[in-house]
């Protein structure tokens, strides 16, 4: 492969790195110095054009040094033109200095032996050759007066060098290319051993950490982490089986190096490759999933697979799956630390599950399936920190059922706890994703309205009044059916407060306004 040249854009780095290119310009320059300090101007020439080489030159320099700072051009490219360059130059350097009877033509031997060693041995014949013409060109005047012997000699020498040094550049670039492909291949295994003993350590490691997080969802992205940082795959998800281990849910995933979390996660058939893993309880690799009749295209131009389950406690939560557009890219090796990951990830997983679930327990109403009193108190204090940072409005909705304890009365509690359990999923269809419903206290919900202005709240319980007065109750083998009506009350952040005492003392006030009046009613304070 060919290299550049310049790697920084400084005098001193390019001498380092390119000593006889340098030491070959340097020459020609002091060439050019000596020759405007001491040589008589030959007979039908003037002095401007020792000037004008000179300039020339300084230019092709400076050129020289743009060129390749700024382009970075291959060696071949920059070797290349100031080979040429060279020999134009010094053909004009033996015109004007006396044509035969110039010695500058010595400057072949130092520019054509380094071109052929810089570009191989084919170039630097073809560069010898036009050297031959130019300076054949150059003395042509006056040929006659030099030996023809001489001439013979010049040429013959330049063509040798360049022969002699070509052979002897590609020998050392062959041998040197052997040697790095020996080096090469020892670094590789090297890295190769080292980068399997890194990964088994840091998942080991990984796994520890695993276990100390209780939030499901920071497991997941744990697991993308792992696998990204540490194992670095590039395609790769974690599939989950639902309740019903009917399908596999897609909680995570990396594509092309990016990561991704559903909260919402697709379904995927238990068939495949996947599929195979669940029925028969253990890990595959694929070298090749075309050839593979199990194989269910996914990742474009995927060539090779690999799945591993995750087993918790003797039983199947899920499959871990890696893909690569590469042919063989997964080793035996690699299934081993991949089925570490695996099993960490599924007691992680399995762990966060639990806990989530007796962390809904504690706030999570359990008749009617929405938020209890204590979740209120949390959140609606942090909806508040953020509506003060962000400067925005937040609304308070608190809904109590009209002449509820007449029905208990009238009815059973049986049939109020329906009725309780119906009104919180006719509140849910009213409200927005973003809107937090909470039973603050018996017959009496809440409902938190983040960035909701007064106006908007009261059009939100307007809604939730009609809805439910259209509403028709019924028991479940619907032989009671009845129509009941709700107050509410609205208070805003922070014209009716500042503070969540506050705010829920006027919300509770607007909601007494709302009984007073004659109920089935929303007021405001």
């Amino acid at each position: 492969m060919d290299s550049y040249p310049f790697q920084k854009t400084n005098w001193e780095t390019y001498l380092g790195a390119n000593n006889l290119f340098f030491f070959a310009r340097s020459l020609l320059f002091l060439g050019l110095c000596i020759w405007l300090s001491f040589i008589p101007v030959s007979p039908g020439h003037t002095p401007f054009y020792r000037w004008g080489l000179l300039i020339i030159f300084l230019l092709q320099l400076f050129g020289l040094y743009l060129y390749a700072s700024r382009l970075k051009p291959r060696s071949t490219q920059f070797y290349s033109f100031t080979s040429l360059f060279d020999l134009v130059f010094i053909t004009l350097l033996i015109l004007y200095t006396g044509g035969v009877t110039s010695n500058f033509y010595l400057l072949y031997y130092l520019s054509i032996p380094l071109a052929a060693y810089q570009l191989g041995f084919s170039p630097g014949l073809f560069l010898a050759f036009l050297a031959s013409l130019f300076y054949i060109a150059a003395i042509m005047p006056h040929i006659r007066e030099l030996f023809l012997g001489d001439l013979l000699i010049r040429i013959s020498l330049l063509w040798v060098f360049a022969a002699g040094v070509g052979k002897l550049s590609s020998f050392l670039k062959t041998s040197e290319a052997k040697l790095m492909q020996v080096f090469d291949t020892l670094n590789q295994r090297t890295s190769e051993l080292e980068k399997s003993q890194i990964q088994i350590e840091t998942v080991y490691e990984a796994s520890r950490s695993l276990g100390e997080i209780y939030k499901f969802e920071q497991v997941v992205d744990e697991i993308l982490e792992i696998t990204q940082k540490v194992l670095r795959y590039q395609h790769f998800s974690i599939l989950l089986l639902d309740k019903d281990k009917e399908a596999l849910l897609l909680k995570g995933k990396i594509e092309s190096d990016q990561k991704f979390k559903y909260s919402d996660p697709p379904k995927i058939p238990l068939t495949g490759i996947t599929g195979s893993v669940l029925k028969d309880n253990k890990g595959v690799r694929i070298y090749e999933v075309k050839d593979d009749p199990r194989y269910i295209p996914g990742l474009e131009g995927a060539h090779s697979e690999m799945a591993v389950p995750m087993i918790s406690q003797g039983k199947i939560i899920g499959v871990l799956n890696a893909e690569s557009k590469k042919v063989g890219a997964f080793s035996e090796q690699d299934q081993k630390i991949f089925s570490i990951l695996a099993s960490s990830a599924a007691m992680a997983l399995e762990n966060a599950s639990l806990h989530q679930k007796m962390e809904e327990l504690t706030v999570i109403d359990e008749l009617t399936g929405i938020y209890n009193y204590r979740y209120f108190v949390g959140k609606l204090d942090n909806e508040l920190k953020r509506a003060r940072r962000y400067h925005q409005s937040l609304s308070l909705l608190m809904i109590d059922i009209d002449w509820f304890k007449r029905y208990n009365d009238t009815y059973g509690h049986l049939f109020g706890n329906l009725i309780l359990r119906d009104l919180a999923k006719t509140i849910k269809v009213c409200i927005r994703d973003v809107d937090i419903l909470v039973r603050y206290g018996g017959e009496e919900f809440v409902v938190i309205l983040p960035q909701t202005d007064k106006e908007d709240a009261r059009q939100i319980g307007e809604r939730i009044r009609s809805k439910v007065e259209q509403t028709q109750f019924e028991d479940e083998k619907r032989r009671l059916k009845v129509k009941l009506t709700v107050s509410l009350g609205v208070a805003t952040f922070p014209e009716n407060g500042t503070d969540q005492e506050e705010l829920i003392k006027n919300v509770d006030q607007a909601l007494y306004l709302a009984k007073w009046k004659g109920k089935n009613l929303i007021c405001t304070l």
